[in-house]
């Protein structure tokens, strides 16, 4: 037993959270940094620590250690321990908060894989103090501590609109859909206060620089000047007609300038919050507006698809930016005044692509259009020097980019939607981003620079997978995302075999693997469906063997599952009522199962191969006779879209995942009903069975749970950063795959 253990058990029960409390500050002025390394790497204690203090506590305890006031005896390895150590508990804090038993699977998330000593004697030691069931991460699943991400912050209900930084950097500042405004320790991520007053969305911030006054923009058509002091608004403007887009405050801080919906830009006194000055800008919706450093020009973006420059004191207009091919989202301008950096939404509405267009402000023309983002650009920002340049897209990333040549630098991934705000510290050295999860994440952008930095690249697909499977023999796995990409992976060393691009944009909503695990059936979500028979070969990029031939009748449907012995395929499509059998040999339809009300939704087999269970928009659950495709039975009690189907191992118990946010349980063989699994905070999107009376469900809450069937509780708890969408387990009923809306893939070992 190590010291440490042997000193937490030495502690009287009254005394002890006192003595841990206590304990790092004792090392410290004994200048004992040997033994207070030793304190900080040990499991128990950091556990102990947690359990009574707040994390921002223990994260501090790390940096008295590292940044130490006085001379320490501390080894450059041992210093990267610590360092990533606290990193992992700053960037978990927003869930280790949310539930403290989560601290195990966090330090596996972000650790496991690292080669330190320490750190792996962390990760067993950890490992060994768990006495129940868990979910351990078998690679890293999120973004290790030494990459751009410092921490994700979490308060807000609704999806974050805006986000501006005291020019301090003490505080930012986020507006949302929740009609709330929060102010937030830049430092340790803390929420200071709230400001409510809003009656619609908070769509735009500006803050002055001495952090004394805040200007918001809603789209309840107000723009509303608050005291951040005495954390109240004092004025309250509604002179728009229509939803206001965007404030900006003049450098003079004399003035503060409005765009709105209503194609105008309003100018204000910013002490009296007297409307000055009207102008009608636009043809169409204005969506930003914004000033150049000297305070001279005003520049609106426009859904009119041109970008206007304006005389601040004349009003008049200077010149018209013409060449954006979409709506303008929005513009910013360079610290110098000379450059005009636009972004629009282009492409059709399955298809749409980002572009950024930089003017020159005094001619008019461009000088260049950078591209790569996959969505629409929400939001840009440039570096104080005016030498770079950051994006936030749709696409959920954030690029930076090389002003001086038009050259992507860095992408940026850990938002799981919409990044729809960005902007710079007045140092040049962070980037603060909300998104559409309700969440606000601190990027450090001195990063980017170094020589060795790590280029961090989530395992999985750049978008939401759609769909997981483990071949039968329990060594590949394969996933398909809204990419149009298929991969599949080596589940030994958990490497990517290969890709496989979908032709004609088509996107792989199901699987089904034959029992050999030498084919496997796709189903695509396609306007044009075919019968034809593709054959994709994929091949082990090491030993040039081949693991799949991708078998892809094009008509078979976004639903699907084979028989046991791999002779038959049940299919269907969403829109549809029913399933088709299909028999493989003779390569045709020869059954239908049809009976729900509304469109089926999700289907499974019995592993027996006797009956085939349904789920639908209906809500009911129906077993059919696969032999006489006779329905058996209907299982009703859900009050929402059915999502997934599974029976257990043992042919036993039938389980579905439903919008109702419930896990219902039933008996095969009767459609007795055995419970309800309720604990879920969102839609169930999927639920495989296991064996001993087990289920896993994934949910849009952004948890994979484990339940005991007998006694309807979850037992383990497994928390991501974005919803889960599919999961799958294999062969050995405990190595588990699951994709999130991120595009993240989780692989997963089931503890216990």
């Amino acid at each position: 037993m190590s010291e440490v253990r042997n000193w937490l058990k030495s502690i009287p029960a009254q005394n002890k959270k006192t003595a841990v409390q206590m304990k790092v500050g004792e090392l410290l002025e004994a200048g004992n940094f040997q033994q207070l390394y030793q304190y900080l790497i040990d499991f128990d204690f950091i556990k102990a620590k947690i359990a009574v203090d707040d994390l921002q506590v223990l994260i501090e305890d790390y940096n008295s250690i590292l940044h130490p006031a006085k001379p320490s005896d501390i080894t450059a390895q041992q210093i990267e321990a610590l360092r990533l150590i606290q990193g992992v508990f700053r960037l978990s804090e927003d869930i280790i908060k949310q539930d403290k038993k989560q601290l195990i699977e966090q330090l596996w998330s972000r650790l496991v894989g690292i080669e330190n000593p320490d750190i792996k004697n962390l990760l067993e030691r950890a490992k060994k103090s768990r006495r129940t069931a868990w979910l351990r991460p078998l690679v890293p699943t999120f973004a290790p501590p030494d990459t751009e991400l410092i921490r994700t912050i979490k308060g807000h209900t609704a999806v974050i609109n805006a986000v501006v930084v005291t020019t301090d950097n003490q505080y930012i500042i986020s507006g949302a859909r929740d009609n709330q405004i929060k102010v937030w320790n830049l430092e340790t991520g803390k929420e200071e206060f709230t400001l409510t007053g809003h009656k619609k969305e908070v769509t735009s911030l500006a803050v002055t620089s001495d952090g004394k006054l805040l200007i918001s923009a809603s789209a309840d058509e107000t723009i509303k000047v608050w005291d951040l002091i005495e954390k109240k608004a004092i004025i309250t403007r509604d002179k728009h007609s229509e939803p206001v887009t965007s404030v900006v405050i003049t450098p003079d801080e004399k003035e503060f300038i409005s765009s709105s919906d209503d194609g105008t830009i309003k100018i204000w006194d910013l002490k009296t919050g007297e409307l000055l000055h009207s102008i009608k800008a636009h043809k169409a919706e204005v969506k930003s507006v914004t000033i150049t450093q000297d305070g001279e020009k005003i520049i609106s973006a426009s859904f009119d698809k041109t970008i206007k420059v304006w005389n601040r004191k004349t009003r008049k207009l200077i010149k018209t930016l013409k060449g954006h091919t979409a709506e303008v989202e929005g513009a910013a301008v360079t610290p110098d005044g000379k450059r005009v950096i636009g972004y629009d939404l282009d492409g059709e509405w399955e298809f749409l692509f980002g572009w950024i267009y930089v003017w020159d402000i005094k001619t008019g023309e461009q000088i260049f259009q950078l591209s790569g983002h996959d969505s629409v650009v929400e939001s840009v920002a440039v570096t104080p020097d005016g030498k770079h340049l950051v994006s936030a897209s749709g696409d959920s990333t954030i690029k930076v980019w090389d002003l001086e040549t038009g050259k992507e630098i860095a992408t940026f991934r850990d938002h799981c939607r919409y990044v729809n705000d960005i902007v710079i510290t007045k140092d040049g050295k962070l980037a603060i981003s909300c998104g559409s999860e309700a969440s606000i994440k601190v990027w450090d952008l001195t990063k980017v620079w170094e020589k060795n930095r790590v280029n961090y690249t989530p395992i999985g697909h750049p978008e939401e997978v759609d769909a997981v499977a483990i071949a039968p023999n329990g060594k590949w796995a394969i996933s398909a995302g809204c990419d149009f990409r298929l991969k599949v992976w080596d589940l030994t060393n958990f490497y990517e075999v290969c890709t496989i691009e979908i032709e004609g944009f088509k996107v792989v909503r199901c699987f089904a693997i034959t029992p050999d695990s030498k084919q496997i059936f796709l189903g695509f979500s396609s306007l044009e469906p075919s019968t034809e028979i593709r054959k994709m070969k994929c091949r082990n990029p090491r030993t040039q063997q081949e693991t799949f031939a991708f078998l892809s009748p094009l008509d078979l449907g976004n639903f699907m599952v084979l028989t046991p012995e791999g002779e038959a395929l049940i299919s269907g499509y969403w829109g549809n009522r029913g399933m088709k059998i299909w028999d493989l040999e003779l390569k045709q339809e020869v059954g239908y199962l049809g009976g729900h009300e509304e469109e089926v939704s999700c289907i499974a087999i019995s592993p027996d191969g006797k009956y085939v269970i349904s789920g639908a928009h209906d809500t009911n659950v129906m077993v059919w006779d696969l032999e006489t495709e006779e329905r058996v039975l209907v299982l009703t009690g859900h009050v929402g879209f059915v999502n997934s189907v599974a029976v257990t191992p043992d042919n036993k118990y039938v389980i579905s995942s439903s919008y109702d946010y419930d896990v219902r349980v039933w008996e095969l063989e009767t459609g007795d009903k055995v419970g309800v699994l309720r604990g879920h905070e969102g839609t169930v999107l999927d639920v495989v069975g296991l064996a001993n009376s087990r289920a896993i469900s994934a949910s849009e809450d952004n948890t994979l749970k484990l339940w005991d069937l007998k006694t309807k509780k979850a037992i383990a708890t497994f928390i991501g950063s974005s919803g889960f969408k599919r999961c799958a387990v294999g062969p050995d009923g405990r190595t588990i795959v699951a994709g999130d809306y991120f595009g993240r893939l989780h692989f997963l070992y089931l503890e216990g």
